[in-house]
């Protein structure tokens, strides 16, 4: 059994815990009668630009707990002021360690649109991940299927939820763009054996289109890795570990903003046009 398939039989062994002690129809009812409780907040990421998305990461099962030089408190206010334009917050608990706790402590410091990043594959994490106060969330094509891609496309679409779909090759970028995908991530991670290579965006950006956004994620841990999956048509990076890991969060943040828009606005940049 690889990892993705391990944390796929926790979450599925959560999920039926959860729904046990919050009935399906009860969710839906709570997210119905409670409006959520936060303003509409502006989406911030879009092709014409390079963006970073911050995220809030607590451990990983390659490297284990991640030690933090921060509070959550200050790298959420490093985030912000490093510019970044979407904080992720990982939100499973047994191989990352996060939790819905992290997600409204998130919610609760910062006027940023939020991105709720777990295993998500049913309707019920969606209905919940509104009620949290999520902007978006993320679906991953290696756990879904491409009938419940479409249902949970529609379903984000009527909760108010931009979706980041996460491809890892040719086939599953052709499925999410069928699928009605515009919000496109590139994982530099194999899910099953968390070995990165940041080709992985060099080799796929080609096939995603002008119209959709492009997001890089993982194994981003320097301005030259910003530069380098910039250079190859990503409008923004995924960043975690090195953002909770610096002394500066909000320098570090910068550093790889400014790398990416750099070598986007480089007239030499577009090896090959996505």
């Amino acid at each position: 059994m690889d990892i993705l398939e391990k944390i796929l039989v926790q979450k599925r062994k959560r999920l039926r815990e959860t729904e046990k002690a919050l009935p399906f129809e009860e969710l839906v009812k709570r997210w119905r009668e409670n409006p959520i409780a936060y303003s509409p907040r502006k989406w911030l990421l879009t092709q014409d630009t390079f963006h970073v998305v911050a995220e809030i990461k607590r451990a990983s099962p390659s490297k284990g707990t991640i030690p933090w030089e921060h509070s959550l408190e200050e790298i959420v206010q490093n985030y912000e002021a490093g510019g970044a334009s979407l904080i992720s917050i990982l939100t499973e608990e047994d191989f990352f360690l996060g939790g819905t706790d992290d997600f409204q402590k998130v919610r609760s410091l910062t006027s940023l649109p939020l991105l709720r990043k777990d295993f998500l594959f049913t309707e019920y994490q969606l209905y919940e991940s509104a009620l949290l106060g999520a902007d978006a969330i993320l679906l991953i094509m290696a756990i879904v299927d491409d009938i419940k891609l479409k249902s949970l496309l529609h379903l984000a679409n009527k909760l108010g939820l931009k979706v980041l779909v996460e491809c890892r090759d040719e086939q599953e970028i052709t499925r999410a763009l069928d699928a009605g995908a515009s919000i496109l991530g590139i994982n530099n991670r194999d899910l099953r054996t968390f070995e990165i290579n940041l080709k992985r965006t060099e080799e796929l950006s080609r096939l995603v289109p002008d119209d959709c956004i492009l997001i890089s994620e993982s194994g981003i841990h320097t301005p030259q890795d910003a530069a380098f999956v910039s250079q190859y048509g990503a409008n923004a990076i995924l960043v975690g570990e090195s953002c909770v890991r610096s002394s500066h969060p909000s320098r570090h943040i910068q550093a790889l903003l400014q790398a990416g828009l750099k070598k986007k606005a480089s007239p030499s940049n577009e090896p090959h046009p996505k």
